[in-house]
């Protein structure tokens, strides 16, 4: 049994303060830079509605101006709860810090920051939006507004946040990573190429960097230099697991299997845990012929996250291969419990229905297969046969394989 694959999910980025997959988490243990610079210059409407000293006061950081210290204390003691992790805490002190000094973009764009990572997206937006009001020229409130707007899917908006980031401070080399991921996602791989590229260049050391400049590689289909990077990306940090998990995922697209099989079982040694590797792994012992190997891999994936559809796609598959119609079966039923509306698990579903003998359960699926994509040849021309099937009293024919391998990528961030 053979079916469409799943989508890549591949890039991961270094977000200003929030985390990201888990709500967009960097897999490495890469923050994003915390500085605070600005351009001392500014903008003519910088100081629209406002006193013009009161605008060049807040353009300013706190090392260059006279902010109250009892707002210079707050916005201390917040980054400091932050960073272990307080929010509520930290929260606190920056709407202290805001109170104390309300035309502080700095001290806005911080309690932006802490709403952001608590989940509070909507007061998140409003003070990244007004720290930018504040100082037009703050490049870190721009990056952290763009990262927002990309978590919420606005893509142009995210964008252009990163690239007014950039205008204002070219070597910012998270903002750099961050327009790459920006630009992959939107599905403009050269530009995202290029914005990789450059940011090795500002920041050769960035294990993340180069593991992201890898991914948009293979995605382009240059596996050779997408090794390449995966391979700079292990050197400068070997005990982070999603590089080997994405060198993996390219070997395997090269054809080197055992390579592939040796990266993700390094991957799952030093992150046992990494659902996404179990996976892979499982993908590639199945190509191996190591059917049970690659049945235990996506046991242990759906263990871990059982809330993965790519796993239990890919053990619906194996279970059919094995001709286990009732487990895949359940697999399936697990993918379209997930994703409601996705044809192709309707359309394998009712194959594997089919196959099992069940006339009217597989005509339903394919039906729903058909129903949902239209202009697919295949599953139209499976579905008028289950309808010919229908109609005559001999057993049904059996299922025909559909034309693509199973494939699930890794989803670094979960």
């Amino acid at each position: 049994m053979t079916l469409k694959p799943l989508p890549i999910l591949l890039l991961v980025a270094a977000l200003g303060a929030i985390p990201l997959p888990s709500s967009e988490q960097p897999a490495a243990p890469v923050a994003a830079a915390q500085s605070s610079t600005r351009k001392k210059t500014l903008r003519k409407r910088h100081a629209t509605r406002k006193p013009r000293e009161e605008a060049r006061k807040a353009a300013r950081p706190s090392s260059e101006v006279g902010w109250a210290a009892e707002a210079q204390e707050n916005l201390a003691q917040g980054k400091e709860l932050q960073a272990k992790g307080l929010l509520n805490s930290a929260i606190y002190h920056y709407q202290q810090a805001v109170r104390v000094e309300p035309n502080w973009a700095e001290a806005h764009d911080a309690l932006g920051a802490a709403l952001d990572q608590n989940q509070d997206l909507s007061g998140a937006m409003s003070e990244y939006l007004l720290a930018i009001r504040l100082n037009p020229d703050y490049a870190k409130a721009h990056s952290d507004l763009a990262a927002l707007l990309r978590r919420e899917g606005n893509l142009k908006g995210a964008e252009a946040e990163f690239k007014k980031c950039l205008d204002l401070d070219p070597s910012d080399a998270e903002a750099r990573n961050n327009l790459g991921l920006t630009e992959a996602l939107g599905g403009n791989l050269g530009q995202a190429v290029a914005e990789f590229q450059e940011t090795v260049r500002l920041k050769p050391g960035w294990a993340l960097a180069h593991d992201n400049l890898g991914n948009a590689l293979a995605l382009q289909g240059d596996l050779q230099k997408s090794i390449a990077e995966h391979r700079i990306a292990i050197a400068l940090q070997p005990d982070w697991p999603e590089p080997h998990n994405n060198l993996g995922n390219t070997l395997r697209q090269a054809g080197d299997l055992a390579g592939a099989v040796a990266e993700f079982r390094q991957a799952i040694k030093l992150n046992p845990n990494y659902a996404a590797a179990h996976n892979n792994l499982g993908l590639v012992l199945r190509l191996q012929g190591n059917l049970k190997g690659a049945i235990a891999e996506y046991r242990t994936a759906l263990r871990l996250k059982p809330n993965y559809a790519g796993a239990h796609n890919n053990l619906a598959a194996a279970f059919y291969q094995e001709r286990d119609w009732r487990g895949a079966s359940v697999e399936y039923e697990q993918v379209l419990r997930l994703n409601p509306n996705d044809p192709t698990a309707h359309f394998n579903l009712g194959l594997t229905r089919k196959a099992a003998g069940d006339r009217q359960g597989a005509l339903a699926e394919l039906q729903k297969a058909h129903r949902l994509d239209p202009d697919n040849s295949q599953y139209a021309q499976a579905y008028r046969q289950m309808l010919k099937d229908s109609d005559a009293s001999a057993p049904p024919a059996a299922a025909k394989p559909a034309k693509k391998t199973t494939e699930a990528s890794a989803d670094k961030s979960k």
